[in-house]
C-alpha cells in the first residue's frame, strides 16, 4: 500500500470508530458471495486499485477479505462438567466432603533428657550460649574474657549438634523442590 492508501484506510477506520460492529451470530452471506466494487472504472490505474470500500465489517487488504473482530464480548464455548461427573470423580478418588475434615495433630510433649539428650544439648548450646553472651555484653563488661569464649563455644557446639542431628540420608522421592 502506498501512503495515500494508508491515509485513506486510516480515515475510514477513524470514521467508523464509534459504530457498532455487525453481530457475527446473524446469518450473512459468505465472503466469497459478497459483492465488492472493483477498480475497473474509467481512469483507474490497473496496478494500484486503491482503497476499496466493501461492506461494513470486512477488511480488504491485498486481495484478502478478512472479517474484523466484533467489539462485543466473546462467549465461552467450553463444556462444563455436569455435577454428576464431579460427584463420581470424588467418589472414585475416595474424597468426600463430609468426611474430609482437617484434624490437627495431638500436642507433643518435649522429650526428656533421658530420651533425647542431643535435643537438650542443642537447646542449651544455642539458647544458653546466646543468653550468656548477651548477659556479659550488657551487665558484666569488666568481667573475665573467658565468659565470652565460653558463650561463643556453646553457640558453636549447639550449631554443630543441630547440623549433625539433621541426618545425611536424602529422601529417595525428593525431586529437588522443597517448601
Amino acid at each position: 500500500m502506498n501512503d495515500r492508501d494508508l491515509d485513506a484506510e486510516f480515515a475510514r477506520i477513524v470514521a467508523g470508530w464509534d459504530s457498532e460492529a455487525p453481530d457475527p451470530q446473524q446469518s450473512s452471506p459468505p465472503l466469497s458471495q459478497q459483492s465488492t466494487p472493483t477498480s475497473t472504472e474509467a481512469g483507474a490505474d490497473e496496478a494500484d486499485p486503491g482503497p476499496v470500500a466493501g461492506p461494513p465489517g470486512v477488511f480488504k487488504d491485498a486481495g484478502l477479505n478478512l472479517p474484523i473482530a466484533p467489539t462485543t464480548a466473546h462467549v465461552w464455548r467450553g463444556a462444563e462438567p455436569a455435577d454428576d461427573d464431579v460427584d463420581e470423580l470424588l467418589e472414585s478418588t475416595g474424597l468426600d466432603d463430609e468426611d474430609d475434615h482437617f484434624t490437627p495433630p495431638t500436642e507433643m510433649d518435649l522429650p526428656t533428657a533421658e530420651e533425647d539428650p542431643m535435643f537438650w544439648a542443642i537447646v542449651v548450646g544455642l539458647g544458653g550460649g546466646t543468653l550468656l553472651l548477651l548477659y556479659v555484653l550488657f551487665f558484666d563488661r569488666g568481667g573475665s574474657g573467658w565468659w565470652i569464649v565460653t558463650a561463643i563455644t556453646m553457640i558453636v557446639v549447639g550449631f554443630i549438634l543441630l547440623v549433625l542431628r539433621g541426618g545425611t540420608e536424602r529422601d529417595p522421592f525428593d525431586d529437588g523442590t522443597r517448601v
